[in-house]
């Protein structure tokens, strides 16, 4: 597969037993349809970096692509859409196989997001659980 950026062949890089598609040019990620979904369910902090540090972090320019970027799986087209519709994160999505793009550092704004969400969730239950216990000790 090559990436649907600058067009250098992707190389395979695994995430525990996850296996990805890396760009070593402009350092963009492939995740087939659901990859991503257990990528983020890892709750592994720093995903992209870890992947940097043992596959490589380039230094590159972006080209902007003439017309829509091209899926790396199944030649359809990629359309940019908020992830997950609650996050200011875009990613590129394949319309026919539904596989995703991630340009360098969405993954760590993806899983930065569902970490912040998730913590400001528990936060507010125990911020609840504490002020029914203190109007239940006369406080």
């Amino acid at each position: 597969m090559n990436c649907p950026k600058d067009g250098t062949l992707l190389e395979s890089v695994k995430v525990t037993d996850i296996e990805l598609d890396k760009c070593h040019r402009c350092d963009g990620l492939w995740f087939d349809h659901g990859e991503l979904q257990r990528v983020r369910e890892l709750n592994v902090s720093d995903i992209e970096q870890q992947i940097e540090a043992d596959y490589g972090d380039p230094k590159f320019v972006p080209q902007v692509p003439q017309g829509y970027m091209r899926c790396p799986r199944c030649d359809g087209r990629l359309q940019r859409r908020y992830f997950a519709g609650h996050t200011a994160v875009e990613v590129d999505t394949c319309e026919s196989c539904r596989g995703v793009w991630l340009d360098d550092g969405e993954l760590s704004a993806t899983t930065h997001k569902r970490r912040t969400i998730e913590e400001n969730i528990t936060e507010g239950r125990l911020t609840a659980l504490l002020r029914s216990v203190a109007r239940a000790v006369g406080m």
